[in-house]
Parts: C-alpha cells; structure tokens; sequence
C-alpha cells in the first residue's frame, strides 16, 4: 500500500507540475506582439504560409495568435487554480511555461576588467577564452539571479554585479575598474544571412 501511495502521489505531482512548465503562455497582451522576437517568429509564418499558397497578413496572424493564445492561457489558469495554495505552501511553483518560444535575441552576461586603460574581457557566457568563475555563474541557480530579457533588471542583478566587480577587482589586484552587462546578439535561422549587430545593455561599472 505504502508503495501505491508513494506512487500516486508523484504521479500527482509530475501531472501538476507538468502542466505549470508546459509551454502554454500565462497571459497574451497585444504589446507582446510588437517585440522583435515576435515580429520576426510572424513574418517567417506568413512566408511559410504564403509559399504553400494561404495568403496571409502579419496582422491576421497576430490577431489569431492572440485569440488562441488568450484561450490557452485562462485554460492554463483554470487548471493550476485549485493548487496554487500549494504552491504558495511549498515553493514550487512554476510562474511561466517552459520552451514557449525561441529566443532569437539572447543575452550573454559579460565582467570585464580595465588594466593600463583597456577592457579585457574575463567572462563570457558560453566563452572558452573568458572562463574565470565559469564554474560558478555557470550554475543554474545563478541564472535566476539576472534576466538580460527584462526592460528594467530587478535589484538583484545590482547586487549581483557589485558582487562580481568586488570578486573580480580582488582576484585581479592590477585592475583598476570591473564591467558587468549583457551583449544581446541576433540569431538568425539556417539559410538566413548572420547579423553581426551586437547591443550591450545593463552595463555597471564598480572602480577600485
């Protein structure tokens, strides 16, 4: 009996949990139609669509997406209503749906040190030349820490770059200033020519 019960109870717990990651969106707002990601997700739609001969707008798309996506979501509400005291109580909740979208723009966070007036790059997501603290801010625990997708990083990416700097300045003792921030680059699909425009963002910049 013990084992049954032990059973159904994570069986309970994957189907619950299963469905707050699923890749069903928590909310749809117009203005999420507007970022860059999402325009260029809809213009590769209506160039598929268009090639197989179903003549289509980006705005009709977008006015579908919207439709469908607002179902899924209060869906999505409907069904995690009833646990969400438990969530609260166990702190596992999970507040998006995973995978929901390529990211198309990602973010590289970035720590640079100045020494004899020039930026020298020490750490670079996913950068074999620039691995200092590697194993640290490789950690997914870390991650949750900073977010190179939001408009306006939460005080913990603050915290989290005076930590750096204080780190970095410390283990490098002949730089005279430390750099934290986010490269934003634009992945581009198979076939596509590259864009090799980059764009920093978040910088901080702590002095010895």
């Amino acid at each position: 009996m013990r084992e049954h019960v032990r059973a159904a109870l994570i069986a309970f717990a994957l189907l619950v949990h299963g469905i707050a990651a699923s890749p069903l969106p928590k909310s749809v707002r117009r203005a999420q139609f507007d970022t860059p990601i999402a325009k260029e997700e809809i213009g590769r739609w209506v160039h598929l669509l268009t090639s197989v001969g179903i003549v289509t707008t980006h705005a009709e798309i977008a006015e579908a997406s919207i439709t469908y996506g607002t179902a899924l979501a209060d869906l999505r509400t409907t069904l995690l209503g009833p646990f969400r005291p438990w969530f609260r109580i166990s702190g596992t909740g999970q507040a998006w749906g995973l995978f929901t979208f390529p990211d198309t723009f990602p973010h590289q966070l970035t720590v640079e040190i100045e020494r004899g007036g020039t930026w020298e790059r020490i750490f670079a997501g996913l950068d074999d030349d620039a691995t200092w603290m590697r194993t640290t801010l490789a950690y997914r625990r870390v991650r949750g820490v900073y977010d190179g997708n939001t408009r306006k990083p939460a005080k913990s990416y603050d915290n989290l770059a005076n930590w750096l700097a204080a780190r970095a300045l410390a283990d490098f003792p002949d730089a005279t200033a430390a750099r934290i921030g986010f490269v934003r680059f634009h992945t581009k699909a198979p076939g596509e020519p590259p864009d090799t425009e980059q764009t920093v963002k978040f910088q901080r910049v702590v002095p010895r």
